[in-house]
């Protein structure tokens, strides 16, 4: 075949296909030639430049730094949304709306959902979520324990019931504080029949929504209760730790970090949490790039839904 005659043919295969919209197979019919034949010519016609493909990402929206940050981060899948501005308040309402919108549109109804307590992210996700009944899902279970003293209110638990509430699901609850005073005291919680109940459910989950926390607790999660004392967290920064996913602590490259402290926590296990086949971490700000990194490069997650501020300062770290 000479040279012309063949790019007359990968050009008019080009036409047909990105201008005329015909199917493939249709234009193997057309040109008498083979499906696979078909395809072959239109890689030809990008690698020849007679077709380019361009795209124009709508303002808004930031495919190339979410495709830089799974590529370099090991993730499945990162969402980054706009933010007005990179003030907690916005970040936490923007990241909240984009999570939103992710389960809306990934969720099943046979999906069992895991959900961390004491993450102002997810309760904004669990704000932005339609009225009940548009998205369902099976069940949602609380993933580690609630209030800790009287002073505290039922965030946990409230939480766990408006997002069942919103996704028509069954809630199960961890009616329990998240962090006990001695291991033994932790045992004596697990062994609670509503606690064991719940607890047996971590391994059926298909879904987990994390907030993904810094070794100081945020103020959401200290006016739970459920932080450690400041010298306790001196001495997980000693072992190296940099942040939390359900107050299970790692260091920078997501290595969990082996501490007595960890006999106290009432919550999903390191290696349960890992079995969820989709862990879906909702979190953002400058002072968690640290432990959002961490928390991608060893595994505790496999979805990332963040803002721009924080995915750009994601990515200049990864580079360095």
């Amino acid at each position: 075949m000479k040279p012309e005659y063949e790019l007359r043919l990968v050009t008019k295969a080009a036409h047909l296909y990105w201008v005329e919209q015909v199917r493939q197979v249709d234009i193997a019919a057309r040109l008498s030639l083979s499906q696979a034949g078909v395809s072959r010519l239109l890689r030809r016609a990008q690698k020849e430049g007679i077709v380019s493909i361009s795209i124009k990402p709508p303002e808004g929206t930031y495919h190339l730094l979410e495709e830089e940050l799974a590529s370099k981060l090991g993730l499945d899948e990162v969402v980054v949304t706009s933010c007005p501005d990179n003030s907690d308040n916005a970040i936490v309402s923007s990241i909240g709306e984009a999570a939103a919108q992710y389960l809306a549109s990934t969720l099943r109804e046979s999906d069992r959902v895991g959900i961390s307590s004491w993450s102002s992210a997810l309760v904004a996700l669990s704000e932005h979520l339609p009225a009940k009944g548009q998205i369902k899902a099976e069940r949602v279970v609380q993933l580690m324990g609630g209030m800790s003293h009287d002073r505290a209110e039922h965030l946990a638990e409230n939480l766990t019931l408006q997002l069942a509430n919103r996704l028509a699901a069954r809630p199960a609850f961890m009616h329990v504080a998240g962090i006990a005073s001695t291991s033994d005291a932790r045992k004596v919680f697990c062994e609670e029949p509503y606690v064991r109940e719940t607890m047996a459910l971590f391994d059926d989950l298909t879904v987990a929504l994390v907030g993904i926390g810094t070794l100081a607790p945020s103020q959401f999660l200290a006016r739970s209760g459920n932080a450690f004392s400041d010298e306790e967290l001196a001495e997980l920064a000693g072992c190296g730790a940099v942040g939390d996913v359900c107050l299970r602590f790692f260091d920078a490259n997501g290595q969990a970090v082996s501490h007595a402290l960890d006999e106290r926590v009432v919550a999903i296990s390191a290696p349960s949490l890992k079995k969820v086949p989709r862990v879906v971490g909702v979190a953002g700000g400058h002072q968690k790039v640290a432990s959002i990194r961490a928390a991608a490069l060893g595994g505790w997650i496999q979805v990332l839904i963040t803002d721009c501020f924080t995915a750009e300062a994601l990515a200049e770290k990864a580079s360095l």
